[in-house]
């Protein structure tokens, strides 16, 4: 190669028709592919190999008036039955309960007079509805109150209540049939005696379904009378109908000669204060009849008995679905029953009062005592309300610790709760201690005196009055009153005159409120009359002339 030759400038025009694309790309200019077919600018990924083609007749996807994508549908392979998915309803809500009785819980006096007990010993503050819901928990807790709404016409149906046990039924008949069953074991004892085998012609047996027990040959003499004793036994809550329809007929030589053997022994009643034996159950309950016929039944418009009565009331009756239907609901929600529990509590010794803006119900044994300023106690309890001041919802537990700057123990079990406490009381065991102070094995001999003086300081303005334990141990002291600006004017220690005052008085637990009962948290916070005397028992019918008892008193004792 020549000099001259390498020495020429390279031209590099040419460098601008070059083309940098794949091997499958088209080979065109890259200016004049961005160019359409009309002479306008291509949108990207359009080529000339492949041509976009707008179609007029598809609407737009997001066009407002285009008419929508087909729904998918679903269906039943083997019947061909189409269905859209979003066209099934929704299940309806469940209807509420149509009451037609009016119901009221009230405390059972046993096991309540143990939970006060407890409360009087803890000398903690509880929430109203905490003692409700503790009351609700097992039916053997509460009485119950019971009557009949007023129809339409306005007149209201008596309840029939079998006695002694007060059970109430829509007629005689029933509650009858109820208190003969009661007297025939409290009259009674079975026994099993000795007697004949029937005497006949049996080809065949009937046999029950549901037991296995072979009931006798149909054309027995006594057959239907062993049926209606063997029903009343075995099958007492069943309908008698439903009874006769699980009965099977076998005929079985074997099962024949197996039914006569065992009709060589009988069940027999004799009678418990004497010597005489009926052969049968409806000769017993004739006797009984004939002794309690004016005692079987008596008629109220409001019947009280016990909650652990429920389960005798017939399954699916009207008035249990109603007692039911009435306990679940408070149990979810006791704001009536917490109103009903005023009148006791306040005759066991009891200060219920509201705290907050919400005004929600807190119950003590303790009536709350407040400072006014310028007032002090003695040194070291002063020392302790004014730490309190500070350092409000510390636990009883840890607060002696931290008084003394100490660590609090790590380990320290949570407070026991209302319903751990009464269940200690009700099986005879030990309650725990008020303000319970945890030992801590780290700490010597001095500084474990040092927190149990403090414990004892501080249980005495709990006991005064003057600081708030609450359910879970948390304290809190009550805030300074100013002065009455009045001379002789009285020491203010009420709730409602602190209010009026303007002094901040608010829990430091977060009241008990359910979101689906807002509207009844609004009535908790206007407090009922309290009745001065309660109910002392039914009325019976006869005794219309007399003033008739409120709703919602409580009687006194139950009625025997």
């Amino acid at each position: 190669m020549s000099e001259e030759k390498t020495n020429q400038p390279v031209d590099l025009s040419e460098l601008a028709n070059m083309q940098f694309s794949t091997a499958w790309s088209p080979s065109t200019n890259y200016a004049e592919s961005r160019r359409d077919f009309k002479g306008g600018a291509k949108k990207r990924g359009d080529s000339d190999f492949k041509k976009r083609e707008f179609r007029r007749d598809k609407p737009a996807k997001f066009d407002a008036d285009s008419e929508r994508k087909p729904r998918k549908q679903f269906g039943d392979k083997k019947s061909g039955k189409k269905f859209d998915r979003r066209d099934a309803k929704k299940p309806a809500k469940k209807a509420p309960f149509n009451f037609t009785m009016e119901v009221l819980f009230y405390p059972e006096d046993a096991p309540f007079a143990k939970l006060s007990d407890v409360m009087k010993h803890l000398k903690r503050t509880y929430q109203l509805f905490d003692i409700a819901e503790l009351v609700l928990e097992k039916p053997e807790r509460f009485i119950i109150l019971a009557k009949n709404l007023p129809l339409e016409d306005g007149t209201v149906n008596p309840l029939y209540c079998a006695q002694p046990a007060n059970l109430p039924f829509e007629d005689e008949d029933s509650a009858k049939k109820c208190a003969l069953d009661y007297w025939l074991a409290e009259l009674f004892e079975q026994i099993e005696v000795e007697a004949e085998a029937p005497k006949g012609n049996f080809q065949f047996v009937n046999r029950c379904t549901i037991s296995g027990d072979i009931l006798g040959a149909p054309n027995w003499h006594k057959y239907g009378e062993f049926i209606r004793e063997y029903h009343a036994q075995k099958f007492a809550k069943m309908p008698f109908e439903k009874f006769l329809a699980s009965i099977e007929t076998v005929r079985d030589e074997a099962l024949v000669a197996q039914w006569l053997e065992q009709m060589k022994k009988r069940t027999a009643y004799k009678l418990k204060d004497g010597e005489t034996v009926f052969n049968s159950r409806d000769e017993a309950l004739n006797y009984a009849r004939e002794q309690k016929g004016a005692e079987l039944v008596k008629t109220y418009e409001q019947v009280r008995m016990h909650g652990a009565d429920i389960a005798k009331l017939p399954a699916g009756s009207r008035i249990r679905r109603n007692i039911e239907a009435a306990w679940a609901k408070q149990k979810r929600f006791p704001i009536v029953t917490a109103n009903n529990l005023r009148g006791r509590l306040r005759r066991g010794g009891f200060t219920i009062y509201k705290r907050g803006s919400k005004g929600f119900a807190f119950v003590c044994a303790v009536k709350r005592k407040f400072l006014l300023v310028g007032d002090s106690l003695s040194e070291t309890p002063q020392k302790i309300y004014d730490f309190l001041l500070e350092n409000q919802g510390v636990k009883a537990s840890d607060m002696p610790y931290l008084y003394l700057g100490l660590q609090a123990p790590q380990t320290a079990p949570a407070a026991a709760n209302l319903a751990e406490e009464h269940k200690k009381e009700s099986e005879g065991g030990e309650v725990s201690a008020p303000v319970a102070i945890v030992e801590n094995a780290e700490l010597g001999a001095d500084d474990m005196a040092k927190i149990k003086e403090i414990s004892n300081d501080l249980l005495w303005l709990i006991s005064e009055g003057y600081v708030v334990e609450y359910a879970d141990g948390a304290l809190q002291a009550n805030p300074r009153l100013p002065r009455p600006k009045e001379k002789g004017a009285k020491t203010i220690t009420s709730d409602a005159e602190s209010i009026v005052l303007g002094v901040e008085d608010e829990p430091i637990v977060a009241p008990k409120v359910a979101e689906e009962d807002a509207a009844d948290a609004e009535e908790a916070a206007e407090e009922p009359a309290e009745p001065e005397e309660e109910q002392a028992e039914n009325k019976p019918e006869d005794a219309a002339s007399e003033a008739e008892p409120e709703a919602q008193q409580e009687p006194e004792t139950p009625q025997q």
